[in-house]
């Protein structure tokens, strides 16, 4: 009985090495293609397409850029939704969702997250109508209000969290216009999410009938971190590695002043 549990055992440890040198590969794997794939949903400045050329521009394109240019290899952008992110990352579509996610202990389960590259926070939007106007959060937080968030977006489950007493209504769509627009038009009462993207979108539409909610006010989040499939150290390393060194070669500051301190750069 001894034996066959040593032989078992044995086995296991093999089995562990065989899974971790799969995991590890996909480094290797991006190299021998020649093409690294990288998942992207649209999240003004962080990365969007541009209406007039059709092309990937933002603060992610300009470091995937950069990804191509150290590995040596062909960069090629996979169109996605919020929803299928990380759907497509597990499925093996890209190599990486390189773009404004938090990493949140719920995601965590299904994917490995790099370290925090960016920190911010969320905010509540709401409308400026006399008759729909919100004095403050607290009057967000009853029964009979509306808040939309963009659906596969780690904003739903911050809002239910913060407004447990409201009912959180998930939009899909490709970005944060259709979800500002009920808003907007009354239809929801608030929508939270990040307030780089809310702060934007009101300096590029001064028209809109739009106000963050106490804007002193916010709600703590996890920095914004890429995602890769469980069990690939390799690439973890590696992009961890490359992170730090673009925050001290000041490449990720400088990124920093061209899409957000200055956009559209």
């Amino acid at each position: 009985m001894k034996f066959l549990s040593r032989v078992f055992a044995g086995i296991m440890v093999v089995a562990g090495f065989a899974a971790t040198a799969s995991a590890q590969s996909t480094i290797q794997d991006v190299q021998s293609e020649g093409v690294l794939r990288v998942g992207m949903a649209d999240s003004v400045p962080m990365q969007y397409k541009d209406a007039a050329s059709g092309e990937w521009r933002g603060y992610n394109v300009d470091l995937a850029n950069n990804l191509e240019e150290v590995l040596g290899v062909k960069l090629e952008i996979v169109d996605a939704t919020w929803a299928t992110l990380i759907p497509g990352l597990v499925a093996g579509r890209w190599d990486i969702a390189l773009v404004d996610m938090f990493a949140t202990p719920k995601r965590a389960v299904t994917v490995m997250f790099t370290d925090q590259y960016f920190q911010t926070r969320m905010v509540v939007m709401g409308n400026t109508r006399e008759n729909k106007r919100l004095a403050d959060w607290e009057a967000l937080n009853s029964e009979g209000r509306n808040i939309v968030v963009l659906a596969g977006t780690a904003d739903e489950q911050v809002a239910r969290d913060n407004f447990p007493n409201a009912t959180v209504t998930p939009m899909v769509a490709e970005g944060l216009a259709a979800p500002l627009l009920e808003v907007a038009a009354g239809r929801a009462d608030a929508i939270v999410s990040s307030e780089i993207n809310m702060r934007l979108y009101l300096a590029q539409n001064p028209e809109a009938p739009l106000e963050i909610v106490e804007p002193s006010r916010g709600i703590s989040a996890q920095g914004y971190a890429y995602a890769i499939r469980p069990g690939d150290v390799h690439l973890l390393n590696f992009l961890n590695t490359w992170i730090r060194s673009n925050q001290a070669t000041g490449l990720s500051e400088a990124l920093k002043t061209k899409w957000l301190d200055n956009f559209p750069g």
